[in-house]
């Protein structure tokens, strides 16, 4: 980057925008859930004080280019952060570019999940690496705190910031890791009451994960040492129910990978009653599962369960830093089918699988009295773009992210069988997403079909 643009001045105001999109409305998603990240942001910049501070919350459901370049330049903010997901990274990042060519003196930052080097590296991006200040690397809050605070908001002033990456013209820059936060001492935007009401509310109990697998990011994050406690989850729960939530989504990487976390939620959910006649969407590790989590479940209103299995090959798992006990595997699929409504996970497009072990997979998870969810596999920016290995040969799509061929998977065979599962879920009338499909369980299918029948 020029030394000119890297001295470039930036307004020293406080006037903020902060943008999120909610992905196309989609049959096989889950109902209204509130933009976390986006709140978060809020809840901690509204909490500290800021003199003179200016927030405006821009969350969308549907925008084009023009219409929020008009609105923004409109508003004339001095810092805008946009929090990226696959959704609304090219959106957002088109929207950036014209804001700095419109007046470069606005600090422009990206953080979210797609917020990284690697993203901004796909070639439809790369001419958008000098409009960008910032990017926020993992969490956001203290480190967008931090900036708004900064006395000189310049990219080189900014420098010293952790958990930040700089375009520098011809490299990215990225500063010291930020520890994860103690969730205890972040402001709720549920307790603060900035989330619309209804819908699911969002739930996180920890940050983090103590695996590693290749195609996740939450393998990109640093093992959780940090847990929020029974009494501050408390808290959480009865704000929630203030804001009529149906119920919580949680966004840990597993309900049972954290055993102090789990106690902690545990103790909360008993004192406060919250999930007696609510629903709990969580993730499970089939090899974690004990007797703890089957009573804890038993005693939600409406447990849905994910079981990401990923593949039931061995050899394929391995290439992606995983493994199955296949034993364990269906003992505790049973005793989890017995108190909840469960969904083994798949992936499609694994390197190192093919379409004849995929299918395997299929026909496998199939056989259990369960739901599935098919994945399309796609290179995220943490996990597979940047730490899958050469003889992967991957090739995605830059946009969408979605893998189009690998190590086992030619681009044909990728697409025959992205026909066979569309084939699939129309016959057992099950949903299409844009990146998955779900097919619901036999005991479903038999209600359809007897309902189909007597109707």
């Amino acid at each position: 980057m020029p030394d000119d643009a890297m001295m470039t001045p930036k307004r020293s105001g406080n006037r903020i925008a902060l943008l999120a999109l909610y992905p196309t409305p989609d049959p096989a998603m889950p109902e209204m859930i509130s933009n976390h990240g986006l709140r978060m942001i809020e809840a901690t910049l509204r909490a500290a004080a800021i003199n003179d501070l200016d927030l405006h919350m821009f969350d969308l459901h549907d925008a084009t280019v023009d219409e929020l370049v008009d609105v923004l330049i409109q508003l004339d903010p001095d810092i805008i952060g946009f929090s990226s997901y696959l959704w609304s990274f090219p959106l957002f990042a088109e929207v950036a570019t014209q804001l700095h060519r419109q007046d470069p003196t606005q600090l422009i930052v990206f953080g979210g999940p797609s917020a990284r080097p690697s993203m901004f590296d796909q070639p439809p991006f790369r001419n958008i690496r000098d409009a960008v200040d910032v990017l926020i690397v993992n969490e956001g809050e203290l480190t967008f705190l931090e900036i708004v605070k900064a006395p000189d908001r310049r990219r080189d002033s900014l420098g010293s910031i952790r958990g930040i990456a700089q375009w520098c013209g011809d490299t990215w820059r990225e500063t010291q890791t930020r520890p994860l936060a103690d969730l205890n001492q972040l402001p709720s935007p549920y307790v603060m009451g900035l989330v619309p009401p209804g819908g699911l509310g969002v739930l996180q109990t920890y940050r983090g994960c103590p695996y590693t697998c290749s195609f996740c990011e939450w393998g990109a994050m640093e093992s959780p040492k940090r847990v929020r406690s029974s009494d501050n989850l408390a808290e959480e729960f009865l704000a929630m129910a203030a804001n009529q939530v149906t119920g919580a989504l949680l966004v840990d990487a597993g309900l049972n990978l954290n055993s102090r976390a789990f106690d902690q939620l545990e103790i909360a959910a008993d004192q406060t009653g919250f999930f007696q006649n609510r629903k709990l969407i969580c993730e499970v590790y089939p090899a974690k599962v004990t007797d703890q989590h089957i009573r804890f479940l038993s005693s939600v209103g409406q447990p849905l369960v994910g079981v990401g299995l990923q593949s039931f090959d061995n050899e394929v798992l391995a290439h992606v830093e995983r493994s199955f006990d296949e034993e364990r595997f269906e003992f505790n699929m049973q005793r989890l089918t017995d108190v909840a409504r469960v969904a083994i996970e798949i992936i499609m497009g694994l390197p190192g699988d093919s379409p004849e072990q995929f299918r395997r997979s299929f026909h496998r998870a199939r056989s259990f009295p369960c739901a599935l969810r098919v994945y399309h596999c796609c290179v995220l920016p943490s996990a597979l773009m940047v730490r899958s290995p050469p003889e992967h040969a991957i090739k995605y799509d830059p946009v969408t992210l979605k893998m189009r061929s690998c190590l086992g998977w030619t681009e044909e065979a990728m697409r025959q069988e992205c026909e066979f599962l569309n084939q699939q879920t129309r016959s057992d009338s099950g949903q299409i997403g844009d990146y998955f499909w779900v097919f619901s369980s036999p005991q479903d299918q038999s209600v359809k079909i007897t309902q189909s029948a007597t109707a």
